[in-house]
């Protein structure tokens, strides 16, 4: 079936009111968050939620037309409404004051190697660093889900990130252009363009690319989460630094690596009343179940 979709500037019986969201995620009628992608996730979930209940190319119950009411957007943040709508409909349509624009529909493509001809959302999704190096987050323009998406340029003698393992992502590294250095656990080894790195979740693994061979190194940085990205939980443990990140919905702490100890205490002690400490040594306790009170 093919499927229209109209963002209309006036609320329309049954429309999707992008209007009240978009002022509810982004305390803003007009403009789109700057830099990180991140804070437009949350919108782009609730969008993807909502359109998938009126369209979708196996969707028998759809009407074929879906209104979907937005606020007086500027063009960037309207080009990023555009772009998701467009995943759900071959037409898409901006009605302003009673005014039918011609089809808007954008078509799912970023080039990972031009930073000079940006377009439309593409421009506020990028963040600079103090040292020169760029972030531009492809996601969620390429739409929401479990992949996050960036390309990251990085400046002579600088890293893309922290030596840093997911304990719940799978991610990966492409080198478009540059060579440098990687980091792999205690390996190190030297990366050029085309080279394409592995760092699934499960063994830990940390690594960092860093360019320290005379040229910028541009890199996709490609994440996949378990669940939607960003907001899974994921422990990120930054070995050079000696902490554990636990992040995620629900969680937002930092832990000492050297406080991790082996949980052979806890299987031995089980049911026995005791309090953990701070160094990691216990005091007894008498604890609401457990009778017994651990002595030694």
């Amino acid at each position: 079936m093919n499927m229209k979709i109209v963002l209309d500037d006036q609320v329309t019986e049954r429309s999707v009111r992008a209007d009240l969201a978009w002022e509810l995620f982004f305390r803003s009628k007009t403009e789109m968050p700057k830099g990180h992608g991140e804070p437009l996730l949350p919108f782009a979930n609730w969008f993807w939620d909502e359109m998938g209940q009126r369209a979708g190319r196996l969707m028998k119950l759809s009407k074929g037309e879906a209104t979907v009411t937005i606020p007086p957007l500027a063009p960037e943040a309207l080009d990023f409404v555009v772009r998701l709508a467009s995943f759900w409909a071959d037409e898409v349509y901006v009605r302003k004051r009673g005014s039918l624009s011609g089809n808007m529909w954008r078509r799912p493509v970023v080039n990972v190697l031009d930073d000079d001809t940006l377009e439309g959302a593409e421009r506020p999704l990028t963040s600079r660093k103090e040292t020169g190096s760029i972030d531009r987050f492809l996601m969620p323009l390429l739409g929401p889900g479990r992949a996050f998406f960036r390309v990251r340029l990085v400046e002579k003698d600088e890293s893309a990130a922290r030596f840093h393992s997911h304990s719940h992502v799978d991610e990966y590294y492409l080198i478009l252009t540059g060579k440098g250095t990687l980091r792999y656990n205690g390996s190190e080894t030297g990366v050029k363009a085309g080279d394409l790195i592995g760092k699934p979740a499960g063994p830990e693994v940390a690594t960092q690319l860093i360019a320290d061979r005379g040229e910028r190194l541009r890199i996709l940085d490609m994440e996949v989460w378990h669940d939607r990205a960003q907001v899974s939980k994921d422990i990120i443990v930054n070995p050079d630094f000696k902490e554990l990140l636990l992040s995620g919905s629900g969680w937002a702490a930092i832990v000492p690596e050297e406080s991790l100890i082996t949980p052979e205490d806890f299987f031995r002690h089980y049911a026995q009343g005791y309090q953990r400490t701070r160094d990691g040594g216990w005091v007894p306790s008498k604890n609401r179940g457990h009778k017994p009170t651990r002595e030694k």
